[in-house]
C-alpha cells in the first residue's frame, strides 16, 4: 500500500420585413446553433482533458501544483518526535564516520536512559564487520533497551533481477524491537512525494519504520483516518545533536516520552531527497524525511490519492464546466472568466490535500480550462465565418455585384478580415438603396406628387382656358422635369468606378454647351467658351459628365440677368483639370454657398421666393457626379459680384 505524509507525500492507492426563404448556401443555412456548438466542444474538452490524464503526459503540471499546495502550507511546531542528528558538530567531537559500533551502543543507551517512548536508528547495519565486541556491545544495549527499531532497506540495484533486501545483521536484528522499512519512491522528476506503507521482496512484509516505531510507542497508527482541520507538519523537527546527547547536555526531559530518530544530517552522509519543499534548497535527510511520515501517521494528516475512476469522474466535470459561462459571455467576458477558472482550479488543487487530506491530479482539467475559450471561439469564428459567405453570396445577388456562381470560389479566396469588409460594404450598398428608396417614395409622395394633384384639379374643373391650360402645362412640365432629375440621380447613384472609360472631356462640355444654348437663348443670355483646343483626356461617363455641365449652364443662365453673359471653361494643372461656368447673376452669400449642394436645396429659396422651376436636385446631382469619378465640386461667389460654379477631375497621361 502506497502512502505519504503531509507537507512532503501524498498517499497513493491503496422589426422588419418578411424575408425571403433562405436558398442553400446562404446566411441562414449556416446558422450558429448553440446546443450543437456545446456537445461538440464538450465532446473535444472531455478526450483532451480524459486522454491526457490518462496518458500521465501532465504529471510534470500536477507536481508543480501539488508543491506549490506544500509550499504554501503553514509550520507548526512538531510534538513527540526528536531527531538526534549525527551531524558535523557530532563528527568533530567524536571522529569520522562510521562510528564503532561501540558509540552507536552508547548513544542507544543515553536515549533510552532519557525516557525515549521508542527509538529508530536510521543507520543500515547490513554488515558484521570486524568489530565482533562493538556488535555485541551494541546488540545488549537494543535488548536492553527494547525500544529500538533498525532499518530494512530495499537496494535499488538489482542481483538477478531481484530485488535486494537489506536486512541488519542477525545478532542485531534478534535484539531490536522491531524491524522497519526505510525509504520513499521518488517520481519521475526525482523528488520523493510518496512512499509504501508495506513492501518487500515477493510480499509486502515489512512495514514501514514509522509504523514500526508507532506501534513500540504505543501510539495510534491513522494512515486511513480521515485527517484533522489543520494537518499541517513542518520539514524541520525538533533535533538534538548527537554528541551533546552523549555528553548529557541535553534539556531534562527534552527526550522522555517522545519518539527518538537517530540518523545522520551532515552533508556527504546518508540519503538527502529532494521533496516540494525543499526543491528550491537544500536536500532534505532521509532521517527527517522519516519524521514527517511518522508524524503524519500519528496524526493522521496522511494526503491520499482519489481512485482512478473518481479522478477520472471529477476532472470530466471540471472540464466541462467553462460551458456553463461561455455560451453566455461576450468575448471578452468569456476570456476573463477562463482566466479566472484556470486560477481557481490551480488555487483549488494545491488547497484541497491541506483542507481535505485527498489530492486530484487537476492536469487534464487544467489544460481544458485553457483550451475552453480558444475552442469556443474557434468554433464561433468558424459560424461567423458560414454566416459571412452567406450574407456575401445573398447581397451580391440582391445588388447584383457579381454572378451567383462566381461568389463561393470568391470567398474561398477571401481572408476573414477581407470576408468582414465585403459584408460591411454590401451592407452600406444595400442601406443606400434602402435611403433611395425611402426618397423615391418621399419623392413621388411630395415633390411629384403636388404638380400632379393641380393638374389633376384643372382638368376635373372643366375650365380650359388658355391661362388654364398654361398653368397645367407648367404643372405637367415641373413634373416631369422633377422626374427626370430624379432619374438622373439615381442613376449617378448606382455609378461604378470600374464603369468609366477614358473620355474627351473637352467633347462632353461643347456638347453641354450646344444642349443649353435654346435656353440661354430664350434668356437673352449669351454663352461664352473658353476651352483649350487641345484634347483633354479623363476616365469618366459621357453622358453623366454631360448631364454635370448642362446643369451648371442652365443653373448660370436662369439666375443670370438678360444682356448677360455665362462663361464656359476649362483650366489645366500637371494632373487635373477644373472645368468651370461663370455667371454675372447676383451672387451667392456664405451661408447660401455651404448648403447649395444638398439634396432639395436652392440658392434663394425662402418665403415667397418663386421656385423658377428648380427641382433642388441639379446641384447636389454635380456634386455626387463629380465624387463619383473621384473629384470634388465647388462654388466661388460674393453677393453682387456673380458665381463660379467648378468641378475639378483627375487628369490621364
Amino acid at each position: 500500500m502506497k502512502t505519504g505524509f503531509a507537507r512532503l507525500l501524498r498517499l497513493g492507492e491503496s422589426r422588419g420585413r418578411l424575408a425571403r426563404p433562405a436558398e442553400p448556401g446562404t446566411a441562414s443555412s449556416a446558422r450558429w446553433r448553440p446546443g450543437l456548438e456545446i456537445l461538440r466542444i464538450g465532446a473535444l474538452l472531455l478526450i483532451l482533458a480524459l486522454g491526457l490524464s490518462l496518458s500521465g503526459v501532465l504529471q510534470r503540471i500536477d507536481h508543480l501544483v501539488f508543491d506549490l499546495g506544500q509550499r504554501l502550507q503553514p509550520v507548526v511546531p512538531p510534538q513527540g518526535v526528536v531527531i538526534v542528528a549525527i551531524d558535523s558538530h557530532s563528527l568533530d567531537r567524536l571522529g569520522a564516520w562510521p562510528w564503532p559500533r561501540a558509540t552507536d551502543a552508547r548513544l542507544v543507551d543515553a536515549v533510552c536512559r532519557a525516557g525515549a517512548a521508542a527509538v529508530g536508528l536510521d543507520i543500515a547495519f547490513t554488515e558484521a564487520g570486524s568489530d565482533a565486541a562493538g556488535n555485541a556491545a551494541l546488540a545488549q544495549s537494543l535488548r536492553a533497551c527494547g525500544k529500538v527499531a533498525l532499518p530494512v532497506v530495499l537496494d535499488s540495484l538489482r542481483s538477478g533481477g531481484q530485488i535486494v533486501e537489506g536486512l541488519p545483521i542477525p545478532q542485531l536484528a534478534a535484539a531490536a524491537a522491531g524491524l522497519g522499512r526505510i525509504g520513499v519512491q521518488l517520481d519521475g522528476d526525482g523528488v520523493a512525494r510518496s512512499v509504501y506503507l508495506w513492501e518487500g521482496v515477493g510480499a509486502p512484509v515489512w512495514p514501514l519504520m514509522a509504523q514500526t516505531l508507532l506501534t513500540i510507542a504505543h501510539q495510534p497508527v491513522r494512515g486511513s483516518a480521515p485527517p484533522p482541520a489543520h494537518s499541517a507538519v513542518p520539514p524541520h523537527p525538533y533535533a538534538l545533536a548527537a554528541s551533546a546527547v552523549l555528553d548529557g547536555v541535553v534539556p531534562p526531559g527534552a527526550l522522555r516520552g517522545k519518539v527518538v530518530l537517530i540518523g545522520a544530517t551532515a552533508a556527504g552522509l546518508g540519503d538527502f531527497l529532494a521533496t516540494p519543499v525543499t526543491t528550491q534548497g537544500a536536500p532534505m535527510p532521509g532521517v527527517e524525511v522519516l519524521a514527517n511520515t511518522l508524524i503524519a501517521l500519528r496524526d493522521g494528516t496522511l494526503i491520499r490519492t482519489v481512485s482512478l475512476v473518481w479522478s477520472l469522474l471529477i476532472t470530466a466535470l471540471l472540464a466541462l464546466a467553462p460551458l456553463l459561462w461561455l455560451p453566455r459571455l461576450m468575448p471578452l467576458g468569456g476570456l476573463i472568466a477562463s482566466v479566472a477558472w484556470g486560477l481557481v482550479l490551480v488555487g483549488s488543487a494545491a488547497a484541497l490535500p491541506l483542507l481535505t487530506g485527498w489530492w486530484v491530479a487537476p492536469g487534464g482539467a487544467l489544460v481544458a480550462a485553457l483550451s475552453a475559450y480558444p475552442l469556443w471561439g474557434w468554433r464561433r469564428l468558424e459560424a461567423a465565418r458560414r454566416h459571412l459567405d452567406g450574407e456575401l453570396r445573398q447581397l451580391r445577388r440582391t445588388v447584383r455585384e457579381s454572378p451567383e456562381g462566381d461568389a463561393p470560389a470568391k470567398h474561398k479566396r477571401l481572408s476573414f478580415e477581407r470576408r468582414i469588409l465585403e459584408v460591411q460594404a454590401a451592407q452600406q450598398r444595400l442601406r443606400d438603396l434602402q435611403t433611395r428608396r425611402d426618397d423615391a417614395l418621399a419623392f413621388i409622395s411630395h415633390d411629384v406628387r403636388a404638380p400632379l394633384a393641380g393638374a389633376v384639379q384643372l382638368l376635373q374643373s372643366g375650365k380650359m382656358d388658355v391661362a388654364a391650360r398654361d398653368r397645367l402645362l407648367t404643372q405637367l412640365r415641373r413634373a416631369l422635369n422633377l422626374s427626370q432629375g430624379f432619374l438622373d440621380l439615381s442613376r449617378a447613384q448606382s455609378l461604378e468606378t470600374s464603369a468609366l472609360v477614358e473620355i474627351e472631356l473637352g467633347a462632353v462640355l461643347h456638347q453641354a454647351a450646344d444642349f443649353a444654348y435654346d435656353e440661354a437663348l430664350a434668356q437673352g443670355v449669351r454663352f461664352v467658351r473658353e476651352i483649350p483646343d487641345d484634347p483633354i483626356w479623363v476616365r469618366g461617363d459621357f453622358d453623366a459628365l454631360e448631364r454635370l455641365t448642362t446643369n451648371l449652364l442652365r443653373n448660370a443662365v436662369q439666375h443670370s440677368p438678360a444682356g448677360s453673359k455665362v462663361i464656359l471653361g476649362a483650366t489645366l494643372a500637371p494632373h487635373t483639370v477644373r472645368f468651370w461656368v461663370r455667371d454675372q447673376g447676383p451672387g451667392l452669400t456664405p451661408e447660401q454657398s455651404a448648403r447649395l449642394f444638398q439634396r432639395f436645396s436652392r440658392a434663394h429659396e425662402g418665403p415667397g421666393t418663386p421656385l423658377s422651376g428648380s427641382t433642388g436636385l441639379g446641384l447636389y446631382y454635380v456634386r455626387l457626379v463629380a465624387e463619383k469619378h473621384g473629384g470634388a465640386a465647388g462654388v466661388t461667389s460674393h453677393p453682387g459680384e456673380g458665381a463660379m460654379f467648378w468641378v475639378e477631375l483627375t487628369r490621364q497621361a
